[in-house]
């Protein structure tokens, strides 16, 4: 492995088990810790920054008690500029080597608001998979661990019996002490510090998994390897796999069609085109196929390498395998069948904060936000924010006005921005309830002590004040 690492985590204004509606769109990062390793996951630097809510943000009273950053409520750095610093950190770090941007179950919470928190600030969504960076989410690596070296980890079990894969469960079986865990910094260096165990034994296996996180490293290994062990984990099951990849899906290229070859081949061989159509569009538990996102981790490793104990000899499964990889007829009816699936309908997204995937800016409104971060006076931002063409990120520009020049912006602006606090602390919508999180909060302080008391004080002032 030659790229650097950059290992990276969030604490939050909301928690990530909350409701899909807004857990990723309506909650802010309050803190970002993140360390840069190199290839033998050595630091070589490390950021922690943090900042205060934005004023039409809602805090949500359990989220503070996990993480205790009641700092942040007083805090003098604005989330513009902590975004920026992280943006222009982590550029930095990667300018002269490109590298691979780890996170722990962060693929579905961390790196998307990150994406979304970059964008709401006129920076590029997407660095952590551009200009030769990759993306890897240890947590896929962990479920490979357990499942093909169990007693490595002496992991917690859980009431199915499965490991328990949290990170502040995993690290005191290797020794670590988790005493400041929900520390954003510190979440790092406990990746780095499971990374480090997991490679002292099992380099190869870890070599394996980052391959993945590029999309183009991850369709070479795939294409060059015969099978594969694909391990789906859940709460209360895990399903494990023998799977050979047949292609990537023409209409969607994030995404690659495999075949489970545990299922005799002759029949799938002779599977009637529509069936083929219907087992590709729903690859459930009753279709022999399966569909994986190929832009970001997956547990998959190289069926031939590592034991995943299936019932099929290695040589009966790679015959298989070899039989699917020489049929290009099939392969070719694969790319068709993918053809004729009926495309998802995505409606479109009624509030900015949640349209970071509707669209890039132009590149005359890229170079405008160039000029806007170089600019330090109103006049001058003001001035490139009213000639953003694209409305979301105009809208954007001028709420970082109401933030940073709270005395010179007009009166449009301020009453805008006055509305949508009002709307965001006394209405009902795809955003976190603010009278249900007061509600909470006023429960909550009826046993409260101590430090969680002083929390929750904290907290209650912060609503007093956004309400006024």
């Amino acid at each position: 492995m030659q790229k650097n690492f950059i290992f990276s985590d969030t604490e939050t204004t909301g928690l990530s088990d909350k409701p899909k509606s807004f857990k990723k769109d309506f909650i802010q990062i309050i803190q970002s810790g993140s360390i840069l390793t190199d290839a033998s996951f050595e630091r070589i630097d490390e950021q922690n920054v943090e900042c205060r809510p934005l004023p039409w943000t809602v805090p949500q009273p359990g989220a503070y008690l996990v993480h205790k950053k009641i700092s942040s409520l007083g805090s003098n750095i604005s989330h513009y500029q902590m975004m920026k610093d992280i943006y222009d950190t982590w550029e930095k770090w990667s300018d002269d080597k490109q590298s691979i941007f780890v996170t722990y179950n962060g693929h579905q919470f961390d790196e998307e608001l990150y994406r979304r928190q970059f964008y709401w600030n006129l920076l590029p969504s997407y660095i952590t998979n551009t200009n030769g960076n990759g993306r890897s989410d240890l947590y896929f690596l962990v479920i490979l661990v357990s499942y093909l070296y169990p007693e490595f980890i002496k992991f917690n079990m859980n009431n199915y019996d499965l490991p328990i894969l949290k990170l502040d469960q995993i690290l005191p079986k290797i020794g670590i002490d988790v005493s400041d865990a929900h520390d954003a910094l510190t979440d790092c260096e406990f990746m780095v510090h499971l990374i480090k165990h997991i490679y002292s034994e099992h380099s190869d296996l870890v070599e394996d998994f980052f391959l993945q996180a590029t999309k183009a490293s991850f369709i070479d290994m795939l294409s060059t390897r015969n099978y594969f062990g694909y391990v789906q984990r859940g709460p209360r099951y895990r399903f494990v796999y023998p799977l050979t990849f047949i292609c990537q899906n023409p209409e969607s290229s994030n995404k690659a069609i495999f075949l489970d070859l545990s299922y005799p081949i002759e029949d799938i061989l002779e599977l009637e085109y529509h069936e083929l159509v219907s087992y590709i569009e729903k690859p459930n538990a009753e279709s022999p196929f399966k569909v994986l996102a190929i832009n970001k981790s997956q547990a998959v490793a190289d069926g031939e390498k590592f034991d995943f104990k299936f019932d099929l000899t290695q040589d009966e499964l790679v015959s298989r395998s070899k039989k699917i990889k020489e049929n290009f007829e099939f392969k070719e009816r694969i790319v068709a069948a993918c053809s004729d699936i009926e495309k998802p309908f995505y409606p479109a997204k009624d509030y900015i904060e949640q349209q970071v995937y509707e669209g890039f800016p132009s590149p005359d409104d890229s170079r405008l936000f160039l000029e806007f971060h170089k600019s330090e006076d109103f006049e001058t931002k003001h001035n490139i924010a009213i000639r953003i063409k694209d409305d979301r990120y105009r809208e954007f520009a001028k709420r970082i006005l109401y933030l940073h020049f709270p005395d010179r912006i007009d009166s449009k602006i301020e009453k805008n921005v006055s509305e949508l606090i009002h709307k965001r602390f006394n209405e009902e919508g795809p955003w976190p309830d603010a009278a249900k999180a007061y509600e909470e909060l006023i429960s909550k302080m009826e046993t409260a002590e101590g430090s969680q008391k002083k929390i929750l004080e904290k907290l209650q002032n912060f609503f007093a004040n956004s309400n006024n």
